[in-house]
């Protein structure tokens, strides 16, 4: 009995990664409103190794309601979304940024080269192909380990 609930906790969270990983809603079921567009909220994603526990915020977008990691933004966006991009482009890119959640063109030209680094379409702007294509800064939350930067 404990082996079937520990493998349907596990198909469970396997699932829930597959869903991450596509951007699709994570929260409640897709709808006309799930059509995310700018970010205007954070996705906690958490990965554990062994003892070793960290989490990472991701820009995401909702209505409340809904979640997804389908958004985009660009120059002139802003807010805790924002925070956590520049926050990754810090600790993963070891680049500068003033974390205020504002977006504008120093978040844009450390995006940019970001975006080279990891040989995608260099725009400046954010969206589902910067979002798979970046590391993204992992803090542990447990006594163990190091920070650490990777990819969902």
């Amino acid at each position: 009995m404990e082996i079937n609930r520990t493998l349907r906790t596990r198909a469970t969270a396997l699932a829930v990664g597959v869903t991450l990983l596509s951007g699709a809603a994570v929260v409640g079921t897709a709808g006309p409103a799930a059509a995310a567009s700018g970010c205007n909220a954070t996705y906690t994603s958490a990965k554990s190794f062994i003892e070793w526990r960290g989490e990472a915020r991701i820009p995401a977008w909702s209505d409340g309601k809904y979640l997804s990691l389908n958004c985009s933004m660009q120059e002139g966006s802003s807010g805790a979304a924002v925070r956590a991009l520049q926050l990754s482009l810090n600790e993963c890119y070891s680049e500068s940024l003033v974390l205020d959640g504002d977006f504008g063109p120093r978040t844009r030209d450390a995006l940019k080269r970001a975006q080279a680094r990891e040989r995608i379409s260099v725009d400046g702007g954010y969206g589902p192909q910067t979002r798979n294509a970046l590391a993204w800064y992992y803090k542990p939350v447990t006594a163990m380990g190091s920070d650490e930067c990777s990819r969902l």
